[in-house]
């Protein structure tokens, strides 16, 4: 019984350990660099003029995001400015009460994707700071 108990405060703590380390990882601006989804290369968006779907797209990526160590986030997507709080609990990323899956967090990227969406849009962040 005892060897239970000392293997379950072992995992617990490390557990604890590496979530704060991904959460510190977090801390500081991010700038969206790319934005994919799930659809086959194949299969043309519907657009009706291309040359504007492109520059629309170029300046849709003008996204930032400001991780403080506090809990509150800075959003800066186009010029619209949101203030929020976030969490992360495992791979659940939480802003505001959107979640989204933690695909790749390290000093550099950050990737992650909506969490129960229909289509599987992946966003990736590069670390500015």
């Amino acid at each position: 019984m005892r060897t239970l108990i000392i293997l379950t405060l072992i995992f617990g703590i490390n557990s604890c350990t590496s979530q704060s380390g991904s959460e510190k990882k977090l801390i500081g601006k991010w700038i969206l660099i790319t934005e994919t989804d799930s659809f086959d290369d194949e299969i043309e968006p519907l657009t009706e003029n291309d040359s504007e779907s492109e520059s629309d797209s170029k300046t849709e990526l003008k996204t930032t995001l400001t991780f403080n160590k506090d809990k509150t986030i800075f959003i800066n997507q186009m010029g619209n400015e949101y203030d929020a709080t976030y969490k992360l609990i495992d791979s659940i990323l939480t802003i505001g009460s959107r979640e989204y899956i933690t695909i790749k967090i390290d000093k550099e990227k950050l990737i992650y994707k909506v969490k129960d969406h229909l289509f599987d849009k992946h966003y990736e962040f590069k670390k500015m700071e």
